[in-house]
């Protein structure tokens, strides 16, 4: 995950501005690229799931690297608006989602249950090394190339090199996970996978939960930086401040943060994540300086983003006959892609309307409308 995460690092922080600034596609039809990716992920995770309980979780992963290694090199070759639209939904319906179903399946299937909050923890910490340092090596490479336009397709390529580097090493190393199946599970109960799952009350309460929380998720890592700059004045320097000190919390207190998930239930630990992403929302619509964002971005945030990202795969998995764990686990990856398909959306028509409070004021209905849903939740379960 470490390498995996810092191969996108090398990606993310520049490929906007190479698409807008380099290649000339307007912001507009680069937003368009990232909705069409949330999408077609969204579409991944329905196929994933299924695909990973069939034939096993490491071919899965393997297909998903290997797409993935091919759209990031897509992206350094592209010359316009309909190659980055084509390639941004090859990499949406064969990348990141579905490698994330199907990894997140074996770290189900290895982990005991009373271990499984720490294990995905484990896994979140490597990810987020990677993606800190990704993004420093890709500015100092940027740097040293004097800012030329050609360098970022050079640290497109590097992506896909990393990318497949890790699907040799999975190749090589990780053994397949898939639980044995009991007479009769093949073929017909497998191919149902999707409607019994889509028929279990508690498993799509938790989907719709799942949307809510990453709305919030996705809309305030978009949103607020360009809040904090253009509506408070906040420095750029103070902006990577408040961004930085979120992935050096993960580092420091992801694992302990698990440790405790791991201890009571899940279903309480994501409302408490539900009323972290409240409090965060209402701290912004409270405050506005550099102390209120920072209070609620790597306070109260962070520590929701960590319950949220532990402990809501930990419940799929916990809900899931073990038979169906791939495709539970798929569908809850994609509350991810769904909710960034619609939240960046509405947090950018409310930025350029300058109506920032309404961004806030939104925020904290969708967390306390999933605190309701919890709350459910923990009763049908009971």
């Amino acid at each position: 995950m470490l390498v995996f995460r810092f191969g996108h690092g090398l990606y993310f922080p520049f490929s906007s501005i190479y698409f807008h600034n380099v290649l000339g596609i307007p912001l507009s039809l680069v937003g368009v690229g990232l909705a069409v990716f949330a999408g077609s992920s969204v579409v991944s995770g329905l196929v994933a799931g299924p695909l990973t309980d069939r034939y096993g979780r490491k071919p899965t992963m393997l297909v998903a690297l290997s797409g993935s290694a091919t759209s990031f090199l897509g992206f350094a070759l592209v010359d316009g608006f309909v190659g980055y639209l084509a390639v941004s939904a090859a990499h949406g319906l064969l990348g990141w989602s579905m490698f994330e179903a199907s990894r997140n399946a074996m770290v189900a299937d290895v982990t005991p249950v009373g271990m499984r909050s720490r294990a995905y923890g484990l896994v979140r910490v490597g990810g987020n090394v990677g993606w800190a340092a990704g993004p420093m090596s890709a500015g100092l490479i940027s740097a040293a190339a004097g800012g030329s336009a050609g360098v970022y397709p050079k640290l497109f390529v590097g992506t896909s090199v990393l990318t497949a580097l890790v699907a040799l090493a999975l190749s090589a190393t990780v053994r397949e996970s898939l639980p044995p199946r009991r007479e009769g599970d093949a073929g017909g109960k497998n191919k149902r996978g999707l409607r019994e799952a889509f028929a279990d009350g508690p498993f799509v309460l938790l989907l719709g939960v799942g949307v809510l929380l990453y709305y919030v998720f996705t809309q305030d890592w978009q949103a607020l930086p360009v809040y904090a700059k253009n509506f408070v004045g906040v420095p750029d320097g103070q902006i990577g401040l408040f961004l930085g000190a979120n992935g050096l919390m993960v580092i420091l207190f992801q694992l302990p943060v698990s440790y405790l998930i791991d201890r009571g239930s899940k279903v309480t630990a994501l409302l408490a994540g539900a009323v972290l992403f409240a409090l965060s929302s209402a701290t912004l619509l409270l405050t506005e300086s550099f102390l209120g964002i920072l209070v609620a971005f790597v306070l109260f945030f962070t520590l929701a983003e960590m319950v949220l990202e532990v402990a809501g795969a930990s419940l799929a998995a916990e809900l899931a006959p073990v038979r169906l764990r791939g495709t539970y686990l798929a569908l809850f990856g994609a509350c991810f892609g769904a909710a960034c398909g619609v939240s960046p959306i509405v947090g950018g028509s409310l930025l350029q309307a300058e109506m920032p409070d309404v961004i806030w004021k939104i925020q904290l209905v969708a967390a306390l409308l999933a605190a309701t849903g919890l709350l459910t939740l923990a009763a049908l379960r009971r």
